[in-house]
């Protein structure tokens, strides 16, 4: 092992057996090189006349983008290393930076280079990564590992999170895309709003044998307003889910108005009238004022309003 500045044409930029990650973001480390200089020299392995990058992607490529002919780097001999050292190596370099999905990548480099077993993966490398070593743990991670460059590149550009590549990654894998493209990237819905979707949708497609997008397309083309919205979108599911949803809903809301809750009180229930439970929800400024509310809600267990309630929610 030796560190040396070393002529960037030697390196070799076409191999990317130890990339992890999006390596087209380097705008930050840049400007870090620019301003202090290179203070952790990346990490070759010689690779017959030409070097292997082990670790450093964004350094080199930053110094390339800034005109530098030379980088220092530490270069180790073919011998020196095997595949899991290098990969040991990304893991101390990056392990504080990486994302999960960087995690999954590094897994299943071990997985495939190192030619680990499971057993060795949740053993050995989960604790290495300071990830709690149990089976659900690594499936997780191969899971964001495997899938389609097009779903790592949109979350490498910010336009999905961790969660829902999570969620992508526990679908069918003909299903990812089409929720990628049609609900994920059209939609801005958060990741609860997200998972609620995805799953209604995958419930239709089971019942009704279709495909993502035949559900998708049938629910956009149900809302007749020409600019379709989030929130119209996952009405005209739940409607496609539960066909008499607008009916019981309409029953729940009458409940409710026959109740006449003061106004500091909220009934909740499940969304799709699903469970046992009634929630009542006040918000109080004052002792005096919750007296006051609490003389209000003297609801006897034989009104009828809240019977109607709780026959929609055993029905479900």
């Amino acid at each position: 092992m030796e560190v040396t500045s070393l002529d960037l044409s030697l390196i070799e930029l076409e191999d990317k057996t130890f990339l992890v990650g999006n390596k087209e973001n380097i705008s930050f480390v840049q400007s870090s090189i620019k301003e202090i200089g290179l203070l952790n020299p990346p990490i070759l392995r010689s690779n017959g006349e030409k070097y292997q990058i082990v670790t450093g992607w964004k350094r080199i490529l930053s110094c390339r983008e800034l005109g530098f002919s030379k980088v220092l780097c530490t270069i180790y001999d073919t011998f020196e290393l095997t595949e899991n050292d290098c990969l040991k190596m990304i893991c101390y370099d990056n392990k504080d930076n990486f994302s999960d999905l960087e995690f999954g990548e590094l897994i299943q480099l071990f997985k495939v280079l190192g030619h680990l077993e499971d057993k060795d993966l949740i053993s050995d490398i989960l604790p290495l990564l300071e990830v709690p070593p149990n089976r659900k743990n690594l499936d997780k991670y191969l899971g964001l590992a495997s899938l389609d460059k097009v779903i790592k590149d949109t979350y490498y550009e910010d336009k999905i999170t961790i969660e829902q590549c999570q969620m992508l990654s526990e679908l069918n894998s003909s299903n990812q895309i089409p929720i990628l493209n049609l609900l994920l990237l059209k939609y801005n819905l958060n990741n609860n709003e997200s998972r609620q979707v995805i799953q209604i949708i995958e419930e239709i497609t089971l019942r009704d044998l279709k495909t993502v997008s035949e559900v998708i397309s049938e629910a956009e083309e149900e809302e007749k307003s020409k600019s379709i919205g989030k929130n119209e979108l996952r009405q005209q599911l739940r409607n496609m889910r539960y066909p008499d949803f607008s009916t019981v809903e309409a029953k729940y809301n009458k409940a409710i108005q026959d109740l006449k809750l003061p106004k500091n009180v909220n009934l909740h229930i499940n969304q799709f009238f699903e469970g046992n439970d009634i929630e009542f929800r006040i918000k109080i400024g004052s002792p005096d004022e919750l007296s006051l509310i609490l003389s209000h809600l003297e609801v006897s267990p034989d009104n009828d309003s809240i019977n109607r309630l709780f026959e929609l929610i055993k029905k479900g």
